[in-house]
């Protein structure tokens, strides 16, 4: 399970480099795309602290800042989250932890996994849309380019 996690990750950070370097390299009016960017590493750090328990600098899911702050910020979470999965044994174990409303819940590592990959897959397609809107091409990211790079 640890080599289909790694992959999978290894394919999130790639992805996420390709739209970072898209963010960076543009200029755009629409501030919903720094927004759903800084979104993703947002969510990336609550969802591993959840699993972590180490209450790091966590940010609130929506907390905004620059298009240089939102690349930095999903870097560096997109790593950590690859870094945990180096160093994780079991996948199958269940946390309890709250949402960010205060709800407790019990979920397995491996469906919080999948979740985050999901949701960092998610709102790429919505940044596609966006760069589109605003005639800015964005990148190919489907998993299968990065299977054949």
């Amino acid at each position: 399970m640890k080599e289909r996690f790694t992959r999978l990750f290894e394919y999130n950070i790639w992805a996420n480099n390709l739209f970072a370097d898209v963010i960076k390299s543009n200029t755009y009016k629409n501030d919903k795309i720094t927004k759903l960017f800084h979104h993703i590493g947002n969510a990336q750090l609550i969802w591993l602290d959840r699993i972590t328990n180490t209450e790091e600098n966590v940010p609130e899911v929506w907390t905004e800042g620059s298009s240089i702050e939102a690349i930095e910020l999903v870097k560096r979470s997109s790593q950590r989250w690859l870094d945990f999965i180096y160093s994780q044994e079991e996948y199958e174990d269940v946390i309890e932890y709250k949402n960010s409303k205060g709800d407790v819940y019990e979920t397995r590592i491996s469906d919080i996994l999948t979740h985050v990959a999901n949701h960092g897959t998610h709102h790429r397609g919505q940044l596609a849309t966006l760069l589109r809107q605003e005639d800015i091409a964005p990148p190919v990211s489907d998993f299968i380019f990065y299977v054949r790079a």
